[in-house]
Parts: C-alpha cells; sequence; structure tokens
C-alpha cells in the first residue's frame, strides 16, 4: 500500500472534505477519491458518509485513524532521527498557556525557527490541565505551563522560575492607599478572572473558600488583553502573572495593590513524556528556556 493514501486519509479525515484536501495536497479531487477507495478496498470497509455537504468518518474510520496517527507519528520520529542536527525538517508540536505565549516563549521559538527554518512548529494555547492531558496522549512533544508544579508518574517536569502573581486594580482606587490589604477586602469587589480551569484562578478560588471569603461578583474573560481593560476601566480587581502586566502597570494603566499572593504559588515549567523521545530541535528548546 502507497503510504501517501495514509496522509490523504488523515486530511480528508481533517476537513471533511475531498475537494478542500486536494486543495491542500496538491492532489486533483478524483485522485483523492480514487486514493480513498483503496484504503476502502484495502481494508474492505467503508471510511467516510456524507452528512450535509462534509464528509464524517464512519466508526470504522475512526478506528483506522487511532492506528494513521501512530504510524504517521512514527514516520515523523524517523524522519527527525536520521535528519542533522542543523535545519531539520519535521514538526515540533507545543503546548502552552496564553500568558506564556504571548509573554515569554516567542523569543524561543523564534530562535529555534531560525537554527531550524524547514521544522514545522505548532504552538497551542489552552488551559493547564487540558495541555498536561494534552502531552500524555501525545498530542503535543512538551507542554510549558504556568501551574502548581506538577509531578505526575509519566511525565517529566522541569522547572524554569517560580511565577509572580499580582492583583492589579484601576488608577485611584480606594485601595491603593492602603500599605497593606486582606482576603476581606475582596467582599465588596468584583473580581474579574480568567476563565474556569486556569491555574491561578483554581489557587484563589481554593484560598478564599478556606478563608470563608466570597468577592461581591465574579466576572470572567479567556482574555488576558479583555481582563486589563475591564481592570483599567474600572470594573473590577484582577490577580494575573506579572510578565502579563508590567508594560500596563508601568504606564499607570492599572496599579498593583498591596496584596499577599505568597500561598499562591506557581512555576512556569517544561512537561513531556518520559518515554517521549528528545529530538535536537526538543532539547535545544529545553536548553534555551532553562539556561
Amino acid at each position: 500500500m502507497d503510504l501517501n493514501y495514509l496522509y490523504t486519509f488523515k486530511e480528508v479525515a481533517k476537513w471533511g472534505s475531498y475537494t478542500k484536501t486536494g486543495e491542500e495536497l496538491g492532489y486533483a479531487q478524483s485522485s483523492v477519491t480514487t486514493q480513498i477507495k483503496k484504503l476502502e478496498q484495502h481494508y474492505r470497509i467503508k471510511l467516510f458518509e456524507r452528512v450535509g455537504r462534509k464528509m464524517r468518518l464512519t466508526q470504522s474510520g475512526e478506528e483506522l485513524y487511532y492506528y494513521v496517527e501512530k504510524i504517521i507519528s512514527l514516520l515523523d520520529e524517523a524522519e527527525e532521527r536520521i535528519s542533522k542536527e542543523s535545519n531539520l525538517r519535521g514538526t515540533l508540536r507545543v503546548g502552552t498557556v496564553e500568558s506564556l505565549a504571548a509573554y515569554f516563549i516567542t523569543p524561543y521559538i523564534k530562535q529555534l525557527k531560525e537554527h531550524h527554518p524547514e521544522l514545522k512548529i505548532l504552538l497551542e494555547s489552552g488551559l493547564c490541565p487540558n495541555l498536561k492531558d494534552g502531552t500524555l496522549e501525545g498530542k503535543f512533544d512538551l507542554s510549558i505551563l504556568l501551574d502548581r508544579y506538577v509531578e505526575h508518574p509519566e511525565l517529566t517536569t522541569i522547572p524554569i522560575r517560580q511565577e509572580q502573581l499580582v492583583m492589579i486594580a484601576p488608577p485611584k482606587h480606594h485601595l491603593c492607599a492602603m500599605e497593606e490589604m486582606n482576603l476581606l477586602e475582596l467582599e465588596s469587589e468584583t473580581l474579574i478572572l480568567t476563565e474556569e480551569g486556569c491555574s491561578y484562578r483554581v489557587l484563589l478560588e481554593q484560598l478564599l473558600k478556606e478563608e470563608n471569603v466570597q468577592a461581591k461578583s465574579v466576572i470572567s474573560f479567556s482574555s488576558l488583553e479583555a481582563i486589563k481593560q475591564c481592570v483599567a476601566d474600572d470594573l473590577g480587581l484582577a490577580i494575573l502573572p506579572a510578565i502579563a502586566v508590567n508594560k500596563e502597570i508601568e504606564s499607570g494603566k492599572v496599579v498593583q495593590l498591596p496584596f499577599d499572593l505568597e500561598n499562591i504559588i506557581v512555576y512556569t515549567q517544561i512537561v513531556y513524556q518520559k518515554k517521549k523521545w528528545l529530538t535536537p530541535p526538543i532539547n535545544q528548546l529545553i536548553s534555551s528556556l532553562t539556561d
């Protein structure tokens, strides 16, 4: 069987269209159709069914897709193993959180890309629990998390640094005049938080629960920029990584409150599967992040 059929099969599953797959791979639609038919004849199963204008995997197709992903992953690994250490090809999949993607990782990714211009780097942001699960499932080669120190029997964890969290408020907020504030002050305030599942939101909520403190109201956003703007517009207070708000604090757009966050400890850290073979690009990225 031609291995190209497996790549074509995976693309059809991704796009749900023979036409779109042909455009992406540079094939005529008829060629895509022929390759899928040959796969169906080989396995004696129906791989796709039409649902509306989309092609959807059948149950048998989903079963084959599971193995095709493993085969393609092994082929990519084989290519990386036999390539030279400079200008490697293949794909590096990195998971991280929005704050690190926006304010920390970019220079290191750029440096790696300059060293390996033909390397395809996929950077995907998400919540730490999802990123950790994605690393365990092989979706990511490694993840760079902002979370409590991760301990898992199947993962290697490399801490980079402890990350400072700060509470921010709009300029001239009445709490700015305090030399020190405590959790009880939050009972009369609106908190503007990141989405549920975010590591430092979870830790803050646990701390509030332990002290039996409930904020007046809570607003949630998935966007850090939206949170910062809402604070600047006097809609509430927020807790964010210092790296994400340093510019706004320096410019006076928001102010840092004298709130002790020492009980909310998070680390920027690298995690990857213990059984993962570390390609030269992965080793180089880890080395640059931890230097």
